[in-house]
């Protein structure tokens, strides 16, 4: 009988380590068979350099390996291809390709992936398809998953006649014709897509058919989270509560986007955690009960904008990256305004190390600030996803993490865009990317949860797309039950706990990473307590409180001793005289 016990709890201890393991390899993307592939991205763009498109595509690839190259057609030379497992090429401009490619690839025997133009000019490995002329179509079809039909907005498809042979995994139509057109088409092991651009409904086809190029063991369920958004020294500590309550009842983990320091707009003082000791609390005891610390900017505002409203890391006003004080005049200069491109290039090398400078001073002070108050932040979120690509690689250097959506382009910070799937590409820097998919509830939108539903819906036939969901505390508790209530309804998910994952977080005097579900700490306290006035004032202050209580339940302990001793000598007089 005690055997079978044992036994039985061995096996569930078994299956728990399986069921982990399987979430693990979900969230980072661990390909089959353990070994990571390396991937090469030979690509043709408008302006020969890596853009918006590319990125898209590089996001894709990181679900699978973080082993990535991108190369321009012009520059790729034969021995980059050694070792290279997958072979990408994404001509997302039509152009005729160098001669040396007829033969470039004839050596090579991995896997070869095609998007959009130029595939006549790669030799024989794509001698299968015989690009004809561009249709229009306004829906795609998996032709082995039949009930997978995807809607998209029309838009034309190279036409491509397909040899014997070959098989048809995606198949293009008009909703009122019964004409198919192939869009994904495989042989062997070369793909082809048919469309040169990848907007939401192709990163779901292009990335299900990326789960068989990469042979990836990736259980069947969606990774999911809730952040609880633009929390700041004055947000309302009760709504919190109500909120995280509700979380910890659930047994749900979530996480906090935590912004250290509120600045008034108009008298410029600034609020500190200090200043709000209840919500500290709260923060504090959230973080106990499943909830993981994001840092979310220093204090989300750059020149006279409010707290939770301005874009830290971005010039708005000029569109550009932080790239001068925001109290200085500034004109972004042209290359023509210079003598030579030397000069040019020197100006930006400049610009650059300025906006460097500024990202840094912010992440230092936002991770030394919070981690000084106990909590203890273990991913980044940029104060509306906006931040250069420079940006992400200053980032990447103290965080391990990212929370939300990407910007793509150093050009308009509008260019923006998320990921079906948590990621790890290489214009990252390491960077693990978990994705925001589904939005958020707008304060004067009725329907706002359910078209947060209907995102999370056009997520389902991923194999393990994310459910990334984001809610503001001030919009209060019953609107935030709704949309807990209806996401715990999704198929197959499972919530993300940062706590759980493998994450590290380090500045000046402060190391912080994740090891069995528990935050570890590497603090050195003292030059912590000297990098600002704040920090020492801040402990001295619950320092001269302690004191002050101790001092208080001393004396109210001598008190009641003196009344217990009094009344005990009153007692003995009335005793003895009777």
């Amino acid at each position: 009988m005690k055997r079978s016990k044992v036994c039985r709890g061995l096996l569930y201890i078994f299956l728990f380590a399986v069921i982990m393991t399987c979430f693990s390899q979900v969230v980072r993307g661990e390909s089959q068979g353990g070994k990571e592939s390396k991937v090469l991205v030979i690509y043709s763009s408008k302006d020969g350099e890596v853009d918006e498109y590319q990125r898209t595509l590089d996001l894709l690839i990181g679900h699978f390996t973080t082993d990535i190259t991108f190369k321009n057609a012009t520059e790729v030379r034969e021995e980059d291809l050694r070792e290279v497992t997958h072979l990408f090429y994404y001509g997302q401009v039509a152009e005729e390709l160098p001669n040396r490619f007829l033969e470039l690839f004839d050596r090579y025997t991995g896997y070869f992936v095609v998007l959009g133009y130029n595939s006549e000019y790669l030799g024989d490995q794509f001698s299968f398809l015989n690009p004809l002329h561009e249709q229009v179509v306004d829906q795609l079809v998996f032709t082995n998953k039949s009930e997978k039909v995807l809607d998209i907005v029309p838009e034309s498809i190279i036409d491509i006649e397909v040899q014997a042979g070959s098989e048809v995994l995606v198949a293009g139509k008009r909703k009122e014709e019964k004409t198919v057109y192939p869009i994904v088409i495989k042989h062997d092991k070369h793909y082809y897509f048919s469309f040169d651009s990848i907007d939401a409904v192709k990163k779901i086809v292009i990335g299900e058919i990326f789960h068989e190029i990469f042979q990836a063991n990736h259980v069947e369920m969606h990774p999911a989270y809730m952040r609880l958004e633009d929390i700041h020294p004055l947000v309302d500590p009760q709504k919190v509560k109500d909120i995280t309550e509700i979380l910890k009842e659930k047994n749900i983990p979530f996480m906090m986007a935590v912004i250290p320091v509120y600045t008034n707009p108009e008298t410029g003082k600034q609020h500190h955690f200090s200043d709000s000791p209840q919500l500290l609390k709260v923060l504090k005891e959230a973080q106990k009960n499943g909830g993981s610390v994001i840092l979310h900017g220093y204090t989300h505002q750059f020149r006279e904008s409010e707290t939770g409203e301005g874009f830290e890391f971005w010039d708005v006003e000029h569109n550009t990256p932080i790239y001068a004080e925001a109290d200085e005049k500034f004109i972004l200069k042209k290359e023509s305004d210079f003598p030579d491109k030397k000069a040019y290039e020197k100006y930006i090398r400049e610009l650059k190390q300025f906006e460097s400078d500024y990202i840094e001073a912010k992440l230092t002070r936002g991770i030394q600030e919070l981690t000084n108050y106990g909590l203890f932040p273990l991913a980044f979120e940029a104060p509306h996803y906006t931040m250069s690509q420079n940006g992400y690689d200053v980032v990447s250097k103290y965080f391990s993490t990212y929370v939300g959506q990407i910007q793509l382009s150093d050009k308009d910070w509008e260019v923006m865009d998320t990921t079906p799937y948590v990621s790890t590409p290489s214009f990252l820097n390491g960077l693990e990317v978990l994705p925001e998919t589904m939005g958020y509830v707008t304060p004067y939108d009725k329907e706002a949860v359910q078209k947060m539903l209907q995102r999370a819906r056009s997520y389902e036939p991923t194999t393990d797309g994310v459910f990334g969901a984001f809610y503001h505390p001030y919009l209060g508790v019953e609107r935030f039950k709704e949309l807990i209530e209806e996401m715990e309804k999704l198929p197959d998910i499972s919530w993300i706990d940062l706590q759980e994952l493998d994450v590290w977080v380090k500045a000046d005097n402060v190391g912080i990473f994740t090891e069995n579900g528990e935050i570890v700490t590497d603090i050195k306290q003292g030059k912590l307590l000297l990098s600002s006035f704040d920090f020492p004032a801040y402990h001295l202050t619950r320092l001269v409180e302690f004191i002050v209580w101790v001092m208080a339940i001393t004396g109210g302990g001598a008190v009641l001793v003196f009344i217990g001793f009094t009344l005990f000598l009153s007692t003995r007089k009335v005793e003895m005289e009777g």
